[in-house]
C-alpha cells in the first residue's frame, strides 16, 4: 500500500470508543406522565426474585439486541416491563450516553400516556412517581468510590517497569443518590435524571 492511500485511509476515519465492538449496549427509557401540576417521572423496583440489581429503583430499560436501534430496544424494553401499548409512549428525544465499564446505556426521555399503573411481576416488583419539580430544585447528595486494579494470577509483571510495584492509578467514581419519601434512588439512575434535571434547567 502506498504512503499516500495510508495516509487517505487515516483521512477518512470516523473516530469512535475504541474496544466499543466488544462493548455491550443497553438501552432506558425516562418515563414523563403529564399532570395538571407539571410532569412525573416514573421509577420502577427492581423484582427481588431477578439475580442482577435486585431491589433497586430503575428506568424501563435492557439491552440491545441485534437489528435493533438503541430507542427501539428502550421502548420494546419498557413495553415488556411495564405492560404499556406502543401508542401510549412518544419518543421526546435521547440523552446523554453513560458508560459504565464495557456497557454503554442510551437513555430516551419518552412521555407516557394513559398509564394505568401496570407492570411485569416477573421483572418490577413496584412502581412509583416522583415530581419531576423535586429534581428540578434538589441536588442529589454525592458519594465517592475508588476502584482498584488487580491483574491476573499470569499477568506478566515481568514486562513493565516496577513489575509488581507498578503505580497503577486507582479510578475515582462519584455516586449520586436522591431520597424522596421512602425512596431511594441512587448510582446510575440518579445521575441519569440529575442529567436531565440540568439539561432542563
Amino acid at each position: 500500500m502506498e504512503k499516500k492511500e495510508q495516509l487517505n485511509r487515516i483521512s477518512r476515519h470516523k473516530a469512535s470508543i475504541i474496544g466499543m465492538d466488544q462493548a455491550r449496549k443497553s438501552a432506558v427509557c425516562i418515563p414523563l406522565i403529564d399532570t395538571a401540576d407539571g410532569f412525573d417521572v416514573l421509577f420502577e423496583i427492581r423484582s427481588s426474585q431477578i439475580q442482577s440489581q435486585p431491589g433497586d429503583v430503575c428506568f424501563p430499560g435492557g439491552m440491545v439486541e441485534p437489528g435493533e436501534t438503541e430507542a427501539q430496544a428502550a421502548v420494546r424494553e419498557m413495553r415488556e416491563e411495564l405492560l404499556v401499548d406502543a401508542s401510549q409512549i412518544h419518543m421526546v428525544g435521547p440523552m446523554d450516553i453513560f458508560p459504565a465499564s464495557r456497557l454503554y446505556v442510551y437513555p430516551f426521555v419518552v412521555l407516557l400516556e394513559q398509564y394505568g399503573n401496570t407492570f411485569s411481576t416477573d421483572e418490577v416488583e413496584a412502581v412509583f412517581r416522583v415530581p419531576l419539580q423535586f429534581f428540578l430544585e434538589t441536588e442529589p447528595e454525592v458519594y465517592y468510590t475508588r476502584m482498584k486494579v488487580i491483574p491476573g494470577e499470569d499477568f506478566p509483571y515481568d514486562r513493565i517497569y516496577g513489575g509488581r510495584n507498578y503505580g497503577w492509578r486507582e479510578r475515582g467514581e462519584e455516586i449520586f443518590f436522591y431520597q424522596y419519601k421512602q425512596y431511594n434512588i441512587w448510582g446510575m439512575t440518579a445521575k441519569m435524571i440529575e442529567a436531565l434535571a440540568r439539561l432542563i434547567r
